[in-house]
């Protein structure tokens, strides 16, 4: 049978997923992977103000896709949303302190789970690797902007 990336990249990311579920730590009241980008992007600006717009922009989401995620975030208490002092038509979304112990815990994981996958790797494997992905992703993009 033929390889073809698209399964190659699908059966890579189950198996990250199925090594990160027999860690023990993804439980049903865990992060999301889409949620762990979410606090994760929120985790790095430090205590700068985060808008919606912003997490839609950096992480490339639509704003309903955004909207429903952050939804289910606040309803499991990992984030809550509050009116910004000058702009009230506009939210500030928190972490919650929940959230950071999660997403520590979830880091763990994933880190391990870095250092697995990457372990007997030369970093010029690594660095190509990178760029082969990134050139995915261009083409896809660019593939999109034909298409609109």
């Amino acid at each position: 049978m033929e390889k073809k990336a698209i399964y190659q990249i699908k059966n890579l990311n189950h198996s990250i997923m199925r090594y990160c579920f027999l860690m023990g730590k993804f439980k049903e009241n865990m992060p999301t992977p889409a949620q762990m980008q979410i606090l994760n992007y929120i985790n790095s600006k430090k205590g700068e103000k985060v808008y919606q717009r912003d997490i839609a922009i950096t992480l490339k989401l639509r704003r309903a896709t955004l909207s429903e995620i952050l939804k289910t975030m606040e309803r499991n208490n990992l984030i809550s949303k509050v009116s910004d002092k000058t702009d009230t038509r506009i939210k500030q979304i928190i972490i919650s302190k929940t959230a950071k112990e999660k997403f520590k815990e979830v880091t763990t994981i994933l880190d391990n789970a870095e250092k697995t996958i990457t372990q007997n790797i030369d970093s010029k494997d690594l660095e190509t690797f990178f760029q082969v992905i990134s050139k995915m992703e261009e083409n896809l993009k660019n593939e999109r902007m034909n298409i609109c």
